[in-house]
């Protein structure tokens, strides 16, 4: 008699990136009750479903992870065109944090609903099934109520992690103390807290706290409550900032010196980490969360090799759109190995040689960041990432069937231009835990139309109470901008 699913997905190519990292060529996927029941060649099937995908043509990919981004700050959107060039980083982030927070200090709980919903549909269209979040506008309490509810609806997977930030960086409105900040933590972790959301302490990096010691106190108030720690390493002063503290050894280490390391924590980026501060991150079992776009800003590019030297597989993410304008995982991969080529060649420049071949970034290495190890970035591992019996049905399915990904030669290099000519419009299907989210390319879940015009309203609504319209390109009828005339 014939195993029954719920959902069989059948004459695919079957991407699992088990452990032993096997592809089906012509292969099939069946779930039942929000998990995998069967994966393996079409030949072998035996399962009777309620529902037959037809996967001719097509690739089925394990659940796909934002490892780094914020949330709620999809109203940045087109920013970058406006700053450009960026010649000065820590220059460009005081800027663009001084407009976030004109724009945040503005965003309260429906606010924050509406344009975090805008940035999970255009997530879960782009084939992610879980993402990270960093919320750290604190001036409205409950912004992060707003985006995270809009995550929780959306069906998609969450590590979110609520900042406690104090530092000068931050609005005065928006400072905090560390036992306020916990008594907010412990009430988030409480409302959004579930087997699809996890709730994390964090402090963005070092100079979000004025006094170091705060970073353990919100270490221990956070594993008093059974909270993770989330630590966005980025230090764009490149450790000018660490010598004013009086600490001249690297980020990694310092963290380390407060005992933020004993437990497994998130590792934001990894901005800046000194080569020998890798074998510390792999040794404490820290998981990174790298954005490939933002090390060409710098023109710094990706230690890649480094990483995978020092055993660690990192997840990708897009950082917010105010960074990413593209929050598609297909051109995060794509930027990885463009990354790792531009590190490679500074280091080459500098007389140090290059690395190994198996170190070298491929559309294989760069696909597993995308799926496993975002997911162990996110400390969803053991849950997702990976098409294996009993784990959760999370899968995107992407449409191979299109000029752009053609010719494949039979399959043959199906994987390598999925990578390098992926774009969001081939996702196909999305499933978290056998819900399916999107379905022909579009949202099962909410109306999109609505999606848009609503978050375009609360951004007019911000720009007019925050007299932001100057800042805005005239590109309207009646103005001129960049020696273009708009009528």
């Amino acid at each position: 008699m014939a195993e029954t699913a719920d959902t069989l997905i059948k004459n695919a190519i079957v991407v699992t990136v088990d452990e032993q990292r096997r592809v089906y060529t012509d292969g099939y996927l069946a779930f039942r009750d929000g998990k995998i029941v069967a994966v393996g060649k079409a030949a072998d099937c035996k399962i009777d479903a309620k529902e037959t995908i037809d996967g001719t043509g097509k690739l089925v990919l394990p659940g796909i992870a934002n490892a780094h981004t914020h949330l709620n700050q999809i109203f940045l959107r087109g920013y970058n065109d406006d700053r450009w060039p960026v010649t000065d980083i820590p220059k460009a982030v005081a800027t663009v944090m001084r407009l976030l927070n004109q724009v945040t200090s503005r965003t309260d709980e429906r606010r924050s609903y509406v344009l975090t919903r805008l940035h999970c549909l255009e997530m879960i269209r782009a084939g992610y099934t879980a993402t990270h979040d960093e919320h750290f506008n604190n001036v409205q309490k409950r912004s992060v109520d707003g985006s995270w509810a809009a995550l929780r609806d959306s069906g998609m997977r969450g590590f979110v992690a609520r900042c406690i930030i104090d530092g000068p960086m931050a609005p005065e409105e928006g400072r905090e103390t560390v036992a306020d900040g916990l008594v907010e933590l412990e009430r988030l972790q409480k409302a959004f807290g579930s087997d699809r959301i996890e709730v994390a302490a964090g402090f963005i990096n070092y100079q979000y706290r004025s006094d170091p010691e705060d970073m353990r106190r919100i270490r221990d108030g956070a594993k008093a409550i059974g909270a993770r720690l989330d630590i966005d390493m980025t230090d764009n002063s490149r450790g000018a900032n660490l010598r004013k503290r009086g600490w001249n050894g690297g980020q990694v280490e310092y963290y380390r010196s407060f005992d933020l390391l004993a437990q497994p924590i998130y590792a934001g980026k990894a901005v800046n980490v000194m080569s020998h501060e890798f074998e510390i991150l792999a040794e404490q079992d820290c998981r990174l969360g790298i954005v490939p776009i933002l090390r060409q800003f710098d023109s710094v590019g990706l230690p890649i090799h480094h990483l995978l030297n020092a055993g660690l597989l990192p997840g990708l993410g897009t950082d917010a759109p105010m960074v990413s304008d593209n929050q598609s995982p297909f051109e995060a991969m794509r930027q990885a190995i463009l990354g790792q080529n531009l590190a490679v060649n500074r280091e080459k420049a500098d007389g140090v040689p290059p690395p190994e071949a198996k170190l070298w970034a491929t559309a294989e290495t760069v696909v597993e960041m995308a799926t496993r190890g975002g997911a162990r970035a996110l400390f969803m591992d053991g849950i997702t990432g990976s098409l294996e019996i009993g784990k959760a049905a999370d899968c995107v399915i992407v449409d191979t069937n299109r000029p752009g990904q053609r010719p494949n030669f039979d399959g043959r290099r199906a994987l390598g231009i999925l990578v390098w000519a992926g774009d969001t419009d081939m996702v196909d299907t999305v499933f978290v835990a056998g819900k399916k989210l999107l379905a022909g390319g579009k949202s099962t879940i909410w109306n999109e139309d609505d999606v848009i015009s609503e978050a375009e309203q609360v951004l007019r609504e911000i720009v007019a109470e925050a007299g932001l319209d100057a800042l805005l390109p005239d590109r309207v009828a009646g103005r001129s901008y960049r020696g273009w005339t708009y009528l």
